[in-house]
C-alpha cells in the first residue's frame, strides 16, 4: 500500500513538472506565435486567420522540439522519430487549433474584439487541450497504449 501511495505522489509531480515546463515552452511559442501574427498580419497585411495558420504551424513546431528535448524528456523513447512525433503533436493539437482560429473568428469578426486581443482569450481558453493531447497521446508511455487497448 505504502509503494502505490509513494507511485501516485511521484506521478502527481511528474505530471505537475511537465505542467509547468509545458507551460514555459508554451510561453515561449505565445512570444513566436503573436510576433508572427502581428508581423503578417499589419506589416505583410495577411488576413488576420491566413496569419494565424501560419504562427500555429511555427510555434507548434518550435514548441514540439522544445518539449520533446525538455519537458517530456524522460519520455523521449515513446516517440523517437522526431519528424513522426512532430506529425504525431500537431495532429493531437489540431483540435484545439481549430477551437483557437473559431474562437479568434468569433471574437474579432463577431464580436469586434481587436485580433491580437482575441488571440490571447482563444490561446488561454485552447491551452488546456494541448497539454493533455500532448501528455495523453504525444508522449504516453506504452503502458498506457496497453491500458486503454485493455
Amino acid at each position: 500500500m505504502w509503494d502505490k501511495f509513494v507511485d501516485a505522489c511521484w506521478n502527481t509531480y511528474d505530471l505537475l513538472e511537465n505542467f509547468i515546463k509545458f507551460s514555459l515552452v508554451g510561453l515561449v511559442g505565445v512570444a513566436i506565435h503573436f510576433a508572427i501574427l502581428y508581423l503578417l498580419t499589419d506589416k505583410v497585411g495577411l488576413w488576420y486567420l491566413f496569419s494565424a495558420t501560419i504562427a500555429i504551424v511555427t510555434s507548434g513546431s518550435s514548441n514540439y522540439i522544445m518539449n520533446h528535448y525538455w519537458t517530456f524528456k524522460k519520455k523521449q523513447k515513446c516517440n523517437t522519430n522526431l519528424f513522426k512525433g512532430w506529425l504525431k503533436y500537431m495532429t493531437a493539437v489540431s483540435v484545439a487549433e481549430i477551437c483557437y482560429l473559431g474562437l479568434i473568428y468569433l471574437f474579432t469578426s463577431i464580436l469586434g474584439v481587436y485580433y491580437l486581443l482575441s488571440a490571447f482569450f482563444a490561446l488561454a481558453l485552447t491551452t488546456g487541450i494541448r497539454y493533455w493531447a500532448a501528455e495523453k497521446w504525444v508522449w504516453r508511455k506504452q503502458k498506457q497504449v496497453a491500458d486503454v487497448l485493455h
